[in-house]
């Protein structure tokens, strides 16, 4: 039992670690290819509607405002991970926004988003628009980290699919154009993001690893 929880550990040291190292050597959504930008969830501002009303299947949930499928975690699952993310929120999230925020900051400085090369089609127009929204979510930065706490905080005591939500769509806004490169065992997936991979629509996997569903709760 010990083992198993120190290689649980162990594995999700490093999938953060590989987070930190690629935000700082990443961070375009230019570099995605345009079938994986397509795969992208995006936010929109159903996203972050906290009443949400909710179809339920036997393996998962259909959000009724934006049509996304969430994996269908029992309440009791949901608020024991929000309480995990309530901690880490407070822990971990500083780190990870801290080197998203210089990663922003130096690609604003440096107008990278004009003169970086990219393989796919990547306008002018598109390249400005993607500028001006780094700008906002480093001015946004601290607001998102204290929307992080109240969603895992909401999560656990209120409603915790709709806390689910505002947690995943949060890091999705953050770190889009950074943590769109979080690897997790091996995965270059652009839906994959930080503290909370497996609470994004079309979950593919777990912060520890593993596909959700694959295990039992």
């Amino acid at each position: 039992m010990i083992k198993a929880i120190k290689e649980l550990f162990e594995t999700a040291g490093v999938n953060t670690l590989k987070g930190f190292g690629n935000i700082l050597l990443n961070g375009f959504a230019s570099d995605l290819s345009e079938k994986s930008r397509t795969a992208q969830i995006g936010t929109q501002l159903n996203h972050f509607n906290p009443f949400s009303k909710w179809i339920e299947r036997k393996y998962d949930l259909i959000d009724e405002s934006t049509k996304d499928i969430y994996w269908n975690d029992s309440h009791s699952t949901l608020r024991l991970k929000c309480s995990g993310l309530f901690f880490g929120s407070l822990s971990m999230q500083p780190i990870g926004l801290t080197l998203n925020l210089l990663n922003k900051v130096a690609k604003i400085a440096t107008f990278a988003h004009l003169w970086n090369p990219s393989k796919e089609k990547y306008s002018f127009k598109a390249r400005i628009v993607d500028w001006v929204k780094d700008l906002f979510l480093v001015i946004a930065t601290p607001l998102i980290l204290l929307g992080m706490i109240f969603a895992s905080l909401y999560g656990m005591t209120f409603s915790p699919p709709n806390g689910k939500k505002l947690y995943a769509s949060l890091e999705r806004l953050i770190y889009s154009g950074g943590y769109h490169f979080f690897k997790i065992n091996g995965d270059r997936n652009p839906n994959n993001f930080f503290l909370a991979p497996c609470f994004q629509p079309e979950a593919t996997t777990h912060f520890f690893g593993g596909t959700p569903g694959a295990n039992a709760y």
